[in-house]
């Protein structure tokens, strides 16, 4: 009878065709991101919130920078079953008052038309609304949980990706809100100090790929696909080093691939399927030597 050999007992070449395997098969299982009940909550959800102008998200961002979802005191309760905390402060944006187009006004129709009922905006006055932040009750359904495992030999996984970067890989604090890690062209890959083993290595792999892959601004695509493809290139890797990061990275595609295409979404799996085979080979050396 057959038997699997263990991984210390396979040859250099065995292992970069196992570790090829994983990444492949990964990579294949990310179609299924957008079938999952999990997407279908989450964009349920986010369809009741508010889709604000450009003036709002500028005073919002003024009054609150932190704020990542806001809503009214009253959506608050009636959509989500959450509950502002007693004395938090409003953001203050403007709500459009609109009426009913009156016969005789410019823009209202005339008799004989059949035309649905017009309204026409007159001015705005001032409304509040509050982050969710400010809010306690059910909890809004997430599509990005952190990846909270350990990894197997972190430091020698950390230290392959720092040296199979271009850019130096520092691990900093004093990262914006809500903000993992980045690139910057300028020089460097910053990942947010504190985070656990696993959140640490996906978010490095996430900003590693930003480098391997969109360091052209003149030939990079737009930044939905450059998220879509950063982050599916990190699941692979991330797969490749036996580490699952689906319940992160499958919601963070998701809600980046919004509208994309399906010949759009074939084109990207092949960049990132040559992405993930070309980092998953250069650590792989870096890790046996």
């Amino acid at each position: 009878m057959k038997t699997e050999k263990s991984y210390k007992d396979m040859t250099r070449e065995e292992r970069k065709e196992l570790a090829q395997a994983k990444a492949q098969a990964a990579i294949d299982r990310i179609g299924d991101v957008w079938s999952s009940e999990s997407w279908a909550r989450w964009l349920d959800t986010l369809a009741k919130f508010h889709d604000y102008s450009l003036n709002n998200t500028m005073l919002i961002a003024m009054q609150m920078p932190e704020a990542t979802r806001v809503a009214s005191y009253r959506s608050w309760q009636r959509d989500f079953d959450r509950h502002v905390r007693k004395g938090e402060r409003g953001i203050e944006v403007l709500v459009p008052m609109v009426v009913k187009s009156k016969p005789g006004d410019a823009e209202a129709p005339r008799d004989d038309e059949e035309t649905p009922e017009r309204r026409r905006l007159v001015g705005f006055k001032v409304g509040h609304v509050f982050d969710v932040s400010q809010t306690e009750g059910e909890p809004l359904p997430a599509i990005a949980e952190r990846v909270s495992s350990d990894v197997d030999r972190y430091d020698e996984v950390m230290d392959a990706i720092c040296a199979v970067s271009a850019y130096p890989v520092e691990v900093v604090d004093g990262l914006p809100p809500e903000t993992n890690g980045l690139f910057s062209r300028m020089g460097y890959i910053a990942i947010r100090a504190g985070m656990p083993q696993g959140q640490t290595v996906k978010t490095a792999l996430h900003e590693l790929a930003h480098s391997v892959l969109h360091d052209d601004p003149e030939a990079e695509p737009d930044r939905a696909m450059r998220e879509v493809q950063a982050e599916s290139v990190a699941y692979a890797v991330s797969a490749a080093l036996g580490l699952d990061t689906s319940g992160y990275s499958f919601g963070y595609v998701a809600s980046w691939a919004v509208g994309k295409t399906d010949e759009e979404m074939r084109r990207c799996m092949q960049v990132v399927r040559g992405a993930a085979k070309g980092i998953i080979d250069r650590m792989g050396i870096v890790m046996e030597s």
